[in-house]
C-alpha cells in the first residue's frame, strides 16, 4: 500500500508532465503590437495595418545670448583676459601645492586647499560678469 504522500505526488507529477508538454495559448495573438483582429472577417482573422505617424515640426527655442557676436564681446573679451591673468599666479601655486588629495600621504594639500578657495573667491567676479553674457565659466581652476 502507498502512503498519501506518494499517491499526491504521483498525481502532481503527472500534472505538471501534461503542462509541460501542452502548447501553450497564444493569449496575445490578436491584440499583438500592430495586429488587430477584425470580426468581420472571418476568412482572415489576422490582418496587418500601417502605422500613421504625425510628426510636429519642433518648438522654436529663445534665442540664447551669443557672447562672441554684437556688442557682447567688448565685455567678454577683457573679462577672459582679465580672469587669466587674475587665475595664474593660482595655477601656479596649485601646481606646487595640489588642493585635493589625502592630506596624511600629501601634508600639501593642507596649504593647497585654502588656496584654491581663495582662487574661488578671488574668481568670482569674473564668473558673474560672463555668466550675465551667456559666455562660459572663463576659469577651470
Amino acid at each position: 500500500m502507498q502512503s498519501k504522500f506518494l499517491n499526491l505526488a504521483a498525481v502532481g507529477f503527472g500534472v505538471a508532465a501534461a503542462l509541460a508538454f501542452t502548447p501553450a495559448a497564444q493569449a496575445h495573438e490578436y491584440g499583438h503590437h500592430h495586429h488587430h483582429y477584425r470580426a468581420a472577417y472571418n476568412a482572415r482573422p489576422l490582418t496587418v495595418t500601417k502605422h500613421h505617424h504625425r510628426y510636429y515640426e519642433a518648438p522654436v527655442a529663445a534665442a540664447a545670448p551669443d557672447p562672441w557676436h554684437g556688442p557682447a564681446p567688448i565685455i567678454t573679451g577683457p573679462n577672459y583676459v582679465a580672469a587669466t591673468i587674475v587665475s595664474l599666479p593660482f595655477r601656479v601655486a596649485n601646481t606646487i601645492f595640489p588642493a585635493y588629495g589625502d592630506p596624511a600621504t600629501n601634508p600639501l594639500i593642507l596649504v593647497g586647499a585654502p588656496i584654491h578657495v581663495a582662487a574661488q573667491v578671488a574668481e568670482f567676479p569674473f564668473y558673474a560678469v560672463g555668466t550675465v553674457f551667456g559666455a562660459p565659466p572663463p576659469i577651470t581652476y
